[in-house]
């Protein structure tokens, strides 16, 4: 895969470490890992990660199975990372997400970019 510039998503601000655009995502998440209640709530969603509410404690490093819907009517299935764990939020990684995956992903990040500018503009 051929890396692409960063002109089509939103540059990450300073301070900003996320290459991605984000997405609110309300949505139960079934999580494959030990002691995990299922589902777990999504709190929001990029192409490359996914937060979730969890107050189990999750090791970081640790592999996961995500399985969640999006609004738009698309599942993902993927493999992820934990990357960090505080506050009863996880964040996780895709590892392994198929390029279908991803770009309905990015899709829905950016519908929901519109959305809410549209919102906006409509309450001034």
């Amino acid at each position: 895969m051929v890396p692409r510039p960063h002109s089509s998503e939103s540059p990450p601000s300073s301070g900003e470490r996320r290459s991605h655009r984000r997405a609110a995502l309300n949505r139960p998440v079934l999580l494959d890992a030990p002691a995990v209640p299922q589902p777990v709530a999504a709190v929001d969603v990029s192409g490359s990660g996914l937060s979730v509410a969890v107050d189990v404690p999750l090791e970081v490093g640790a592999i996961v199975e995500v399985y969640f819907e999006l609004p738009i009517g698309y599942a993902v299935e993927a493999r992820a990372e934990v990357v960090r764990q505080a506050n009863g939020l996880t964040a996780l990684r895709f590892i392994e997400l198929e390029r279908e995956a991803q770009l309905a992903l990015r899709s829905f990040c950016r519908i929901s970019g519109l959305h809410a500018l549209e919102l906006a503009s409509a309450t001034r």
